[in-house]
């Protein structure tokens, strides 16, 4: 029905490489429907939508006590709306994977469970599927051994469904693939195949439109080449993503920086 239809096209909308401003206002509007029709099941799945894109963007809502992550999952559970559950979940690992929190990160995705059941086959299926790879990978490569083994095979069994997905003709997760391949490499210790592919995750991510996962890629090649001591390309990839991120609106994510020098400075 037409609540649906509202609700997927923010769903998909967030992913567009939209601007996050006119993506607010889009946002609104649909919310300010659905409580026109009085479809509050649905109006609930799309607040984190809203409140992900608010905290990107570094501005404040409006005095809202539902604009809360901890309140919203409170009332997917009240409700028994395991998609809501799901949608919440999901929007906090994909900010904190943003932010490039990991090892929060690693804690929930572990307390959210499978959240691709919850997903009814769309889009955010496929979407926590190569977080759910880039998440284990991360807490892989700062884990002792026997840790870093389990992380390791989650991680690949994620990282097989995405290519079965790709090798059927889902263009859409190629990037995402590339991104993984590379941290996948940087754990083995493979240097090269991991600069190869953060480079194609860079130009494929830019070609088909994941201005945020252009961004992603960038910074996380800028984590490897930080952590081998090259300055040179350490600074170009920062250069990137703060430049896609500029582009898409994520304020708050662009001043992380000048505020991570203020807390050093302190």
């Amino acid at each position: 029905d037409a609540g649906w239809c509202l609700s997927s096209r923010c769903q998909y909308l967030f992913y567009s490489g939209r601007s996050l401003e006119g993506l607010q206002m889009e946002i609104s509007t649909c919310i300010d429907i659905l409580s026109q029709l009085n479809l509050e099941s649905i109006r609930q799945g799309v607040l984190p939508f809203l409140l992900t894109v608010t905290k990107l963007r570094g501005v404040d809502v409006a005095d809202d006590d539902c604009m809360d992550f901890e309140v919203m999952l409170k009332v997917a559970s009240e409700t028994g709306n395991t998609l809501n559950r799901g949608r919440t979940l999901f929007l906090q690992l994909e900010l904190l994977s943003i932010f490039q929190e990991w090892e929060r990160a690693s804690e929930l995705l572990i307390e959210a469970g499978n959240l691709r059941r919850s997903a009814l086959g769309g889009f955010l299926g496929v979407r926590f599927t190569a977080l759910d790879a880039l998440i284990s990978l991360k807490a892989a490569q700062t884990s002792p051994l026997v840790e870093r083994m389990k992380w390791k095979r989650r991680a690949k069994k994620s990282m097989k469904l995405l290519r079965s997905w790709a090798k059927n003709g889902n263009v859409n997760v190629v990037h995402s693939i590339h991104i993984l391949s590379a941290e996948l490499a940087v754990l083995e210790g493979k240097g090269k195949k991991a600069e190869q592919n953060f480079k194609l995750a860079v130009k494929v991510a830019a070609r088909n439109g994941f201005l945020q996962d252009k961004a992603l890629a960038h910074e996380c090649a800028k984590t490897y080449y930080s952590a081998k001591g090259d300055n040179f390309w350490a600074d170009f990839h920062h250069k990137g993503s703060q430049e896609a991120y500029f582009d898409w609106g994520a304020k708050s994510k662009v001043e992380e920086p000048k505020r991570q020098k203020r807390r050093d400075h302190l």
